[in-house]
């Protein structure tokens, strides 16, 4: 069992502002002049003059006297809730939220959003992993992918965010979801906008980035573009002791001192066009890429003697097409294309032993997605929806070792054997890995005046790959209730399953640390299922205060340990047999006058994991 907490603290300073005093001014002076002309006004049509000095404003005019003296001597100011409650969601004004504070893209202001902490450089809401959509619309991109677009867009772009503990099914998303709802206007009159954006960040060397964005508007169309460059260097240093005991009960004490360097270079584009055929009826179409390369160098001293040199390259492509109806009907397509071919020169000498060899591999993803859904707006507050999602994908990878000497290949091809029967040796492989998965879902809403709601579905789901072929369902309840403005109770329960990384599950054994260290694939790791229960309250509709219990059967972990017949240290997923956890955060805003801005938030977890292998 572990125990955890953890307390943030956030701080802006924010300069305070004459322009309530200018404003305040200037209406006391237009008051003062309206008031005038309504007295001489009056005088005329009783046919007296009078005439105000100056100082009558202020001693003898009854009028002006009387509302000086009506003005209090505290004014008190208040301010608009930063979230709502809708259908099972919370809808943050994220635009509001980020006011003064240094985030200028849509990655940094969602870490800005109560709740949500960033771990290990991934996002989580509740302690738990979080998935993130733009406008609704759910990407085939992969987590990493999707941070790097999400790093790129300008936090001007955005106009709310809509949180969910449990997504609906109608989302085709299981567990925590993020919607960010960037600013699309396709009414009014034409307008281009843009946006160039510059950085620089200095550690052991030194990182740029480049960023320019335009977004178009014009009657009924809309379109964005969006580019950027990232571009540097790197380096890391990792130290490493350990006493590796081999069967024969000979221990052998290791230590080794490596250092990395790295150059980068990455450039994503977005393009985004939307088309308002007429009211609540649309068609859209986006496009994201993804173009990197890697260069890494690595040299290892000490017990080990190693020296490695990496290239990789990284393509990505990626189209949705959205259709939405005025009947509630949306359908649409997905295609993603990865292509990632990588090449690695290692020589590596510990104990006698010795590696030399030339290794090039590339991993190649073709994914398909299609779905269909429709939603009916019922009346006394009653909403149905339903709908079938098929998503397809093909797997080609290959890795292959050759002599650097004499460029022949070493090994032979290894498809009928695992990479446990040749451990510590070379052997080529060819992989075609297909995956489908149809999932069918139907869920209602109501509303029960204007104080509760509930929102469940059921989703049906097929997996099917040439090791799995199973059947599995998933539910999803919500309801909310508001006894009082600005008081918002949420229930939500939830299942999910995750599915293993492509890499993962491949039959393969890739080389890390010169060579002593190695990454073994897992072609039978299984799916991992999730149950979730969450508890949110918000109190004034500012302190957020949530509770959560986890249940994950067959979770997955990349585990290491130290063969027993050879000098190296392992790396491979296995699935353990489950993992729990319960958690409480509290999320408390707190303003001092004009100059601090600053919220605090405290989360303890409760985590156990189990593994009868052990």
């Amino acid at each position: 069992m572990a125990y955890a907490v953890l307390c943030i603290v956030e701080i802006t300073i924010k300069q305070i502002s004459m322009k309530r005093i200018y404003y305040l001014s200037f209406a006391f002076c237009l008051l003062s002049a309206g008031l005038s002309a309504q007295q001489r006004a009056d005088d005329t049509n009783r046919s007296e003059e009078r005439t105000l000095s100056a100082d009558s404003i202020i001693t003898s005019d009854a009028h002006l006297d009387s509302i000086y003296q009506s003005l209090p001597e505290v004014m008190i100011t208040g301010e608009r809730p930063v979230v709502k409650a809708a259908q099972g969601k919370l809808v943050y004004d994220l635009s509001r939220l980020i006011k003064d504070l240094p985030a200028d893209n849509a990655y940094d202001a969602m870490k800005e959003l109560p709740g949500v902490t960033e771990m290990n450089g991934a996002l989580q809401l509740a302690w738990q992993g979080v998935t993130v959509v733009l406008n609704g619309k759910v990407t085939n991109m992969s987590t990493e992918q999707l941070y790097s677009l999400l790093k790129t867009i300008p936090a001007s772009r955005i106009e709310n965010a809509e949180v969910m503990y449990n997504a609906p099914a109608r989302y085709q998303v299981r567990g925590a979801l993020i919607n960010i709802r960037l600013k699309q206007t396709t009414d009014g009159p034409s307008s281009l906008q843009g946006e160039v954006y510059g950085k620089y960040a200095q550690s052991h060397y030194e990182g740029f980035e480049e960023r320019a964005s335009l977004l178009y508007n014009q009657n009924k169309f809309s379109a964005d573009f969006l580019y950027s460059h990232q571009h540097g260097r790197n380096y890391t240093t990792t130290n490493k002791d350990a006493m590796h005991t081999l069967a024969d009960g000979t221990v052998h004490p290791i230590t080794t001192d490596e250092v990395g360097r790295s150059r980068t270079h990455t450039h994503s584009f977005r393009v985004g066009t939307d088309y308002d055929i007429a009211t609540d009826h649309q068609l859209s179409f986006v496009y994201n890429g993804n173009y990197t390369t890697h260069h890494n160098t690595r040299d290892i001293t000490g017990t080990q003697q190693s020296s490695a040199r990496s290239n990789s390259t990284d393509w990505l492509h990626n189209g949705r097409l959205d259709y939405r109806t005025p009947f509630g009907l949306k359908a649409g397509a997905e295609l993603t294309y990865y292509r990632s071919p990588s090449d690695q020169l290692l020589y590596s000498r510990m104990m006698g032993e010795e590696l030399n060899f030339f290794t090039q591999d590339c991993q190649r993803i073709n994914r398909w997605k299609f779905f269909l859904a429709q939603e009916h707006s019922l009346k006394n507050g009653w909403g149905l929806n339903y709908g079938l999602v098929y998503t397809t994908s093909l797997d080609n990878s290959y890795q292959c070792y050759y002599d650097p000497e004499t460029g022949e290949q070493l090994g032979q091809d290894g498809t009928s054997q695992t990479a446990e029967d040749n451990e510590g040796a070379f052997f080529s492989l060819k992989s075609r890995r297909r995956e489908q998965t149809l999932n069918i879902y139907a869920g209602f809403n109501k509303s029960f005046g204007d104080k509760l709601s509930l929102d469940v579905s059921l989703a049906v789901e097929h997996y099917k790959t040439s090791v799995w072929n199973q059947w599995d369902w998933y539910s999803t309840i919500n309801l909310s209730y508001t006894p009082a403005p600005g008081h918002i109770l949420q229930l939500a329960l939830s299942s999910d399953k995750e599915y293993p990384d492509y890499w993962a599950v491949q039959d393969a054994i890739s080389y890390v640390g010169g060579g002593y260290s190695e990454i073994h694939g897992n072609p039978f790791l299984k799916p991992a299922q999730s149950y979730d229960l969450n508890l949110t309250y918000i109190l004034k509709g500012k302190y957020i205060f949530s509770t959560w219990f986890n249940h994950t059967k067959d979770y997955s972990m990349q585990t290491l340990y130290q063969s027993s017949q050879r000098l190296v240290e392992i790396y491979k997923h296995m699935n353990f047999d489950y993992q729990q956890q319960a958690g409480l955060q509290a999320s408390i805003p707190f303003k001092v006058k004009n100059w601090l801005n600053s919220r605090l938030t405290l989360i303890g977890v409760w985590h156990r994991e189990k593994d009868g292998d052990f």
